[in-house]
């Protein structure tokens, strides 16, 4: 009995000499295997192997900068963004990380932030992706028709074109110009104490003219500031108003998200409004193979206060088409979308706005876009609804 208590012990012994010997693991061991597998494209075997031997404390640089390099093959930008964020902790000036990051960025459509590694390219590698501090970074137009199934709105035509710049590589500025023009009828009420007159409309023409100027600024690899004004010179009748609207919005970035906190103060037909946002944004791929924005909204108002709450989700449906959908919840009259390039200051008040859009890649630096909108208004001191449909469209080049 006491002779195989004996051999157990051994058994058991070895047993646990060889598991002890599996999981040791050895610089060199570590940088042998991860660059054999890095050489035979083996991404997927390699992030793995490269996670196990993080977390059995093998941590260098040659090893973060291979599985960054993994992930990017692999379309997993966020994760290689960990990867080569890493990498700059010991070695800031990595030249392959920087270079790597900005791309990734790119790749998540964070090109003004991604313009923040281009301070630690060499003049060597700025000649060759010829780019330069001062520069035009982006040229769009974009075109709206909406129509109404209501004989008192008439059809809706917005028009909007739109340049962005570079000066150094932290600070953008976007412009642009819009016009917007609608007819609005009116059925003319009788006078009381006189018989009522064949029934005849008012018609109300609003040309509207529009300029937009937003500035923003790299606070670091993750951080941004923005400041925006929006001005609109609206003629309605014998009226003229002159709105204006600034905006102001700190915005963080992660790798799987982003955050943004933002607020506008602004005029509208002189009335005072405030709005408050707060938006996240997700990428659980770490691409935009899949992404939401989520945007929680607070509007202030002499008459009162009210919440909204906005919802895009995009999905790539194709190697170089994206489709998105948006609905935004809760009524609206005044509502600033987009760092508040979009205003909507409509006379009838809003219940519902939801559609989709299609983006499509022409190429690496043109994209086209096509969208429809569906909003159920109420049309204005009434509670007579009607829809609204817009088709939109716009193409957009990145220099």
């Amino acid at each position: 009995m006491h002779g195989v208590k004996k051999i157990c012990f051994m058994v058991l012994s070895l047993i646990a000499l060889h598991s002890n010997a599996q999981t040791t693991w050895s610089y060199d061991e570590v940088n042998t295997k991860s660059y054999a597998l890095y050489e035979k494209s083996a991404w997927k075997e390699l992030l793995h192997y490269g996670r196990e031997a993080i977390a059995a404390k093998q941590d260098f640089k040659l090893l973060r900068l291979r599985l960054g390099y993994a992930a990017f093959m692999l379309e997993n930008y966020s994760e290689a963004l960990n990867q080569y964020e890493q990498v700059l902790i010991n070695d800031s000036y990595n030249a392959t990380a920087h270079y790597y990051i900005w791309l990734c960025r790119k790749y998540l459509n964070q090109h003004d932030l991604a313009d923040h590694e281009l301070a630690f390219f060499s003049k060597e590698d700025l000649a060759k992706e010829k780019l330069t501090k001062l520069a035009f970074t982006q040229v769009g137009i974009e075109a709206s028709l909406k129509t109404t199934d209501n004989t008192l709105r008439g059809n809706t035509n917005y028009e909007k074109l739109e340049i962005s710049n570079r000066f150094g590589w932290n600070i953008h500025m976007t412009q642009a110009v819009a016009l917007f023009n609608q007819n609005i009828y009116f059925i003319n009420i009788p006078r009381p104490g006189f018989p009522p007159p064949p029934i005849t409309y008012r018609t109300s023409s609003i040309n509207q003219t529009e300029y937009y100027n937003r500035l923003t600024i790299n606070l670091g690899r993750n951080w941004q500031v923005k400041g925006a004004y929006h001005y609109t010179y609206t003629p309605v009748d014998n009226n003229t108003f002159q709105n204006q609207t600034v905006f102001g919005a700190l915005k963080y970035y992660n790798t799987y998200f982003d955050f943004q906190a933002s607020a506008n103060f602004s005029t509208v037909s002189d009335t005072s409004i405030s709005q408050y946002d707060a938006q996240l944004g997700i990428y659980p791929l770490g691409n935009l193979s899949l992404y939401s924005f989520s945007t929680a909204i607070i509007r202030n108002r002499p008459s009162g206060s009210a919440f909204n709450f906005r919802q895009i989700l995009g999905v790539q449906v194709a190697k170089k088409i994206w489709v998105e959908a948006n609905v935004t919840l809760g009524k609206f009259s005044d509502l600033f979308e987009n760092d508040a390039m979009y205003i909507y200051n409509q006379i009838d008040p809003n219940q519902f706005k939801g559609g989709l859009t299609a983006y499509a890649s022409l190429s690496p630096k043109c994209v086209l876009a096509i969208g429809y909108t569906l909003e159920q208004r109420i049309i204005s001191n009434t509670t007579n609804t009607f829809n609204q449909h817009s088709i939109t469209g716009g193409l957009s080049w990145k220099f």
